[in-house]
């Protein structure tokens, strides 16, 4: 493992800002007093016009025609938080405008993501004469032309990588289409910028909570409008009125301050959890419900599916790994790619533990007769998308962007696509991408932190994906004790000595093993806190890694 810095640090004061805390923003490519203003004090005032995202204005004219002439509208999402929480949105919205309105949440087992003819046969059966996508559907090109051809209207809203081909719908909005300033929103963020378009400032207000609930869930850069999301709504989340939010922050023990860890850990997971092992429209009922009763029956319901994935979870990544380690070219392939039969509603999950175990791309494929539905996560250098395009001849679909995408192919394909996917990774990426490296900011002598540092550091959240929490290298320490420590002795407990002979306390878990090597020195990566003990408070190092 490497300990590399995020780049050259300026230490050019911004805005009367110390040094040390300026180069943290400009390695966050802050570089003008003006931008460290808007950074580090987000406001609602600084979301773009939503007119300038391409398709805007078509959309809001076809969703008030609609509106206008009770049309039957279905609004159709996505199983995941983001999906979940962009219909609850939209729905709401759309209600509070007067329109005829319903959703649907298509079924990860038996539809799989996005638009399928079978439901798009069934909602003209039953009268809908617009349909509108959220966080799906711009790789739905045969499927949007169907939906036409039936009789309906269509408008597409999504987020994820564009296709050679856009879908021939009445209205297209895409972030990452025209030059739009955020194009990194995710599908609830599409979906709240509707919002502000049909509502303005008073209707945003109201849906910033579930923005930014799938904001940190999708795991997009909360840099630009997200930040303001995020920010915003973390506050509003902390003083809900909305009895879903309320049972479901009660049940994932959470309490104010909320925070993104509390979204991306223990809220996202529970609303991700009924769409992997069951049906997600009662999570989108939770998020929408005003009944504290029912509220409280779905939220104890998301606790105990939760629970489930988790055990199941457990299981399926124990018989992943074995397949990994028992694979010919274990050690040499660029990809992990494993089969079983699994719920596919936990391989992305599984992906992701492959990803991080063995920094590689990884991909996990549930088998369902003669076909494979797929997840893949990838790391940073290899954009697993454009290497899916490469193997597009094996499979049957596949959509994403640069970290993570989902696929299906014929379950005869599966060896010739393992093959194929390392191959077409080895040509395109140089050796160095597969390197682990942990990145910090800077280094900062120990002594410098007190509670009046640590609180410019709080200034940086909401932190998270292209905002990365901060991280500080102390190198040269001499070890004074290390001793295993918790229930069952998984976490460390250090003291040390830094060059200044401050003395440093700190705490790194899971890394108990560590206390085995014995060693009279060494690096850290670490995040300083401020640890309250029996009335006695002191700075300390939560530290992530040791070299």
């Amino acid at each position: 493992m490497e300990f590399v810095p995020r780049g050259p640090a300026d230490p050019a004061p911004l805005g009367g800002l110390p040094g040390w805390f300026s180069a943290m923003l400009r390695l966050r490519g802050i570089t003008t007093e003006e931008e460290s203003r808007r950074f580090l004090s987000p406001s609602l005032g600084d979301l773009h016009d939503p007119f300038l995202l391409p398709g805007m204005t078509e959309t809001v004219r076809l969703l008030r025609e609609a509106a206008a002439r009770r049309d039957p509208i279905l609004i159709w999402g996505d199983y995941d938080a983001d999906g979940i929480c962009a219909a609850s949105i939209l729905l709401e919205t759309l209600k509070e405008e007067g329109a005829n309105v319903n959703f649907y949440l298509p079924s990860r087992h038996s539809d799989g993501y996005g638009l399928n003819p079978e439901g798009i046969r069934k909602a003209a059966e039953k009268g809908f004469r617009l349909l509108i996508t959220v966080d799906c559907g711009i790789s739905s090109r045969e499927e949007t032309a169907l939906a036409r051809s039936l009789g309906m209207t269509v408008i597409v809203t999504d987020h994820h990588a564009l296709p050679p081909e856009l879908p021939e719908a009445d209205a297209v909005m895409n972030p990452l289409l025209g030059g739009y300033p955020c194009p990194f929103l995710c599908g609830a963020g599409v979906a709240l910028k509707i919002c502000q378009a049909l509502q303005g400032p008073e209707g945003l207000r109201k849906r910033l909570d579930l923005a930014a609930i799938a904001t940190v869930a999708d795991v997009v850069p909360l840099l630009g409008e997200n930040r303001v999301i995020v920010r915003e709504g973390l506050d509003c989340i902390a003083r809900t009125r909305r009895p879903g939010l309320q049972a479901l922050l009660k049940s994932a023990g959470i309490e104010a301050p909320v925070t993104t860890d509390h979204l991306g850990f223990r809220i996202g997971p529970r609303l991700n959890a009924a769409g992997r092992l069951e049906d997600a429209r009662p999570a989108a009922r939770l998020l929408m419900t005003r009944d504290p009763v029912l509220a409280e029956s779905l939220a104890s319901h998301l606790e105990e599916l939760n629970s489930r994935r988790q055990a199941m979870e457990r299981e399926i990544t124990g018989q992943a790994l074995q397949q990994v380690r028992e694979q010919p070219d274990f050690g040499t392939a660029r990809s992990l790619v494993v089969s079983g039969d699994w719920n596919p509603g936990l391989i992305g999950l599984t992906a992701g533990k492959l990803c991080e175990k063995f920094y590689l791309p990884a991909v996990a494929l549930s088998l369902q007769g003669d076909t494979a539905v797929g997840s893949c996560r990838s790391i940073p250098g290899v954009h697993i998308f454009g290497m899916l395009q490469r193997c597009g001849d094996l499979l049957t679909r596949f959509g994403g962007h640069a970290q993570a995408a989902g696929l299906t192919l014929p379950a005869g394909n599966i060896a010739a696509f393992r093959e194929r996917l390392s191959r077409v990774i080895s040509e395109s990426c140089p050796p160095e991408v597969f390197r682990r490296e942990m990145a910090y900011d800077l280094e900062v002598p120990f002594r410098s932190w007190d509670e009046e540092s640590l609180g410019l550091l709080e200034q940086l959240e909401p932190t998270g994906e292209g905002n990365p929490a901060p991280v500080f290298l102390l190198s040269g320490a001499s070890v004074q004790t290390m001793r295993r420590v918790g229930r069952d002795l998984s976490h460390l407990q250090v003291t040390l000595l830094d060059r200044d002979n401050t003395p440093v306390r700190g705490i790194a878990f899971s890394q108990g093993e560590e206390a085995d090597r014995p060693r009279d020195g060494a690096d850290l990566l670490y995040r300083p806190y401020l640890n309250e003990f029996r009335g006695r408070r002191s700075v300390e190092a939560r530290i992530f890694a040791i070299r």
